[in-house]
């Protein structure tokens, strides 16, 4: 029997890969024999110099830089996007200042992953493989694990995960599936940056999830051992919430 999470061979983009998800799950990825090609706002070139990848800039909210840099890149078997955007800000009283907040947290989480999406679609379904991986968050479900969570990342994910049912039901007759990982507390910056009042003791595991424990789902969904796999949003939140 074929060893169907075995990566040799299987072309990959990696988005948001200069993160510590991004980052996690590239190694991951590496680890189990894929061929890399990572992207961020800043080229992640050291990380690709370790892994034996290829690094690019990417502001994934430019559909022509996203379209151009798939094209660059090649047939792909594979789009995992790890990139996300948090901010917190006062969206009571903000005014223009969270308008702003609320425009980019859009832009980045819903719009760029759609700009990808849109890209790699078309050649995945008329080679008729391919599997795509976004990636949601527990906040989509449940408003996030305190008061603290900023609505805008909430309402952003939450489009994100309908749009991986919705790109998946499209794309599922061609042989492509789409997918998503809804990470729950995860030790990264963006956590700490979210500066949210909690202590592990409130979380059924008792500690926090790290990054690769993002990162190996994430390479489940995008290996081919995944192909009946689709328009599932997989909950990795350490019992914080159930489907």
């Amino acid at each position: 029997m074929n060893n169907l999470f075995d990566l040799r061979g299987e072309r990959i983009l990696i988005t948001g890969a200069g993160g510590a998800i991004g980052g996690a799950t590239a190694r991951v990825c590496a680890a189990l024999g894929a061929e890399l090609f990572l992207a961020d706002l800043k080229a992640p070139a050291e990380l690709a110099e370790e892994l034996k990848a290829r690094a690019a800039p990417l502001d994934n909210t430019k559909r022509d830089d996203v379209t151009a840099l798939v094209q660059d890149i090649g047939p792909l078997d594979a789009l995992i996007d790890t990139s996300g955007y948090y901010v917190k800000g006062d969206w009571l009283e903000g005014g223009d200042e969270w308008e702003q907040l609320f425009e980019r947290t859009m832009a980045v989480n819903v719009k760029g992953p759609t700009n990808l999406v849109r890209a790699v679609l078309p050649a995945m379904m008329k080679r008729g493989s391919g599997r795509i991986v976004l990636t949601s968050s527990m906040a989509a479900r449940n408003a996030g694990s305190t008061l603290a969570v900023e609505p805008a990342y909430a309402a952003s994910k939450g489009g994100l995960s309908a749009l991986v049912r919705y790109f998946a039901r499209q794309a599922a007759a061609s042989g492509v599936v789409v997918n998503g990982v809804a990470p729950g507390p995860i030790l990264t910056p963006l956590l700490v940056s979210a500066n949210q009042p909690f202590t592990v003791d409130q979380y059924p595991m008792k500690r926090l999830g790290q990054p690769e424990e993002i990162g190996w789902p994430a390479a489940f969904l995008a290996s081919r051992g995944a192909s009946f796999t689709t328009g599932a949003v997989l909950d990795v939140n350490g019992g914080m919430c159930f489907s």
